[in-house]
């Protein structure tokens, strides 16, 4: 016979990042020096106006697409199990974490890849997401892509500066993503050394474009930035982080490539990305806790 399971259940839709029971250490807001550091709203609002709605359509096709494929998991889960043959029971909660930093560089461009960070924290159901911007004015293309993504909190500080955010933030159990290309390297020892998951985006992808005809390069340039320099250098597709293909080619590929590329994006899909790893799951922390019965 199979083991016996008693009361599994979800609760609360909506994490209360208020409720310090639920989430002790848990920041309402964040410290209050970083006000003097927050981006003014007239900045963001020019960078927005500044790209063509072509281009911000694009991202929000891909804002779409994650949606389509991770769903939202905002939920905090209890889950317990009462097994009477083994003479067990087991409880697991698993909540959003209390904040989330999405930190980049001031060269950072790639729209699409900070747009898929932040999204992913967001559908993840973590209810204090900040941006920071590590040694500058952040360009227009990534304050298009927060803007987009819904982050209200967006930070531009120095190196020594965000690692005093960090430092206040760090008793609670929140999560740390960075996009750049070795920058910030020190601030990633400190925080993993302190216990902490932290995610790096540390090179740009190589992206390979077989069919360039199909897809609107332009999109594609103001998606990934940097990384579309990739495709001119005619990168071999099985060695490619993501190969745009067309529809048929993009399904043969996925059942009867051997050694197919982890992403394969099709016309209309040049602003959605994915990055390996990271999901809504990856803002999520665990407890569980086992008895005898």
């Amino acid at each position: 016979m199979l083991p016996e399971a008693e009361a599994s259940f979800l609760y609360s839709s909506k994490y209360d990042m208020f409720d310090t029971a639920l989430m002790p250490g848990c920041p309402a807001h964040w410290p209050e020096w970083t006000e003097a550091y927050r981006l003014d709203d007239s900045q963001i609002a020019s960078a927005y106006e500044s790209i063509a709605p072509q281009l911000r359509a694009v991202i929000k096709t891909g804002l779409a697409l994650a949606h389509m494929y991770f769903g939202e998991v905002t939920e905090t889960r209890y889950d317990t199990v009462h097994n009477h043959h083994l003479g067990f029971w087991r409880a697991t909660r698993m909540r959003p974490v209390p904040w989330a930093i999405v930190a980049f560089t001031a060269r950072y461009a790639a729209a699409a890849r900070l747009a898929a960070a932040c999204v992913a924290a967001m559908l993840g159901g973590v209810p204090l997401v900040g941006a920071v911007c590590v040694g500058g004015t952040p360009t227009k293309e990534a304050l298009v892509s927060l803007e987009l993504s819904g982050v209200e909190d967006i930070f531009v500080l120095n190196a020594a500066q965000f690692e005093a955010l960090l430092s206040t933030t760090v008793p609670a159990p929140g999560r740390l993503v960075l996009l750049h290309t070795g920058e910030l390297d020190m601030v990633a020892e400190k925080f993993r050394a302190q216990g902490m998951l932290c995610f790096e985006e540390r090179r740009m992808p190589l992206l390979a474009l077989p069919e360039p005809d199909l897809f609107d390069n332009a999109a594609i340039s103001f998606a990934q930035a940097e990384a579309y320099t990739s495709i001119r250098q005619n990168v071999m597709p099985e060695k490619a982080d993501a190969v745009y293909l067309s529809p048929k080619k993009a399904h043969a590929a996925c059942m009867d490539w051997a050694s197919a590329p982890p992403l394969l994006l099709t016309p209309g899909c040049e602003g959605f990305w994915l990055h390996s790893g990271l999901t809504p799951s990856s803002f999520h922390v665990q407890t569980t806790a086992f008895g005898v019965l």
